[in-house]
């Protein structure tokens, strides 16, 4: 629920070929469906939502001639801005597989009362933001009861695979395990730009999770939760 697998819109996968390498490898890992999240940042050139539904028609032919069958469904992954919950509830920016939810980011050394601000914002206009990456800002790094706080608040809560695994250091592990013990993670997410350094792989992110999760938790969070959204 959390890729940059679509060719050629943002920092993600720059061509059709690495694409379809990058859903080898999904396929390879167990995964068997995407909600695709191009970025959108304001005052950049974004991608339309028709755009987006024209891209995975494009890639889905292309997967399906290779022998793949993997769901693609359309988002966005938001650099919030000021003004982002009316492009939301406008439609000018997709929220994930057109339901309620929208995975909204910040910069990393945002301020904790303005990643607030904003999640009362998109609820405030009727949706419910998940937080990409909450592992990435330094304002809940020191103090893991802020994530709590926000999903009080009524956010939902992503992390990367890879930090699961251990890719971002020592520091971040221990972050995501205290989260992921106090169950204040949602949805786990490859955050995959490419078939090389971040690849769309969930093999060791599931092996960690089994040390310290029960089976039931696991489920939900790396495949229940998503697919309620597909579903919906």
């Amino acid at each position: 629920m959390h890729i940059h697998i679509l060719p050629g819109i943002d920092d993600g996968s720059q061509n059709l070929e690495t694409s379809i390498q990058m859903l080898r490898i999904a396929a390879k890992s167990g995964i068997t469906d995407m909600i695709v999240t191009p970025h959108y940042k304001n005052g950049r050139h974004n991608a339309s939502p028709a755009t987006i539904e024209l891209l995975i028609d494009k890639v889905t032919a292309a997967m399906r001639r290779e022998g793949l069958d993997i769901g693609l469904y359309p988002g966005n992954e938001v650099f919030y801005y000021d003004g982002a919950a009316e492009d939301i509830a406008a439609g000018r920016i997709n929220s994930l597989n057109g339901t309620d939810r929208v995975l909204v980011e910040f910069l990393p050394g945002e301020r904790y009362i303005y990643i607030r601000n904003a999640v009362d914002a998109i609820i405030g206009v009727g949706y419910v933001p998940i937080i990409a990456h909450v592992e990435r800002y330094e304002c809940v790094i020191e103090r893991p009861e802020l994530v709590h706080e926000l999903r009080v608040l009524g956010a939902e809560i992503q992390i990367n695979s890879g930090s699961v695994a251990g890719n971002l250091g020592s520091k971040i592990k221990h972050f995501v395990m205290e989260l992921l013990q106090d169950e204040d993670v949602d949805y786990i997410g490859t955050d995959a730009h490419d078939d090389k350094k971040r690849v769309p792989d969930m093999k060791k992110c599931v092996a960690t999770l089994r040390k310290i999760c029960d089976e039931e938790y696991i489920k939900m969070i790396t495949c229940d939760n998503a697919l309620s959204i597909i579903e919906a």
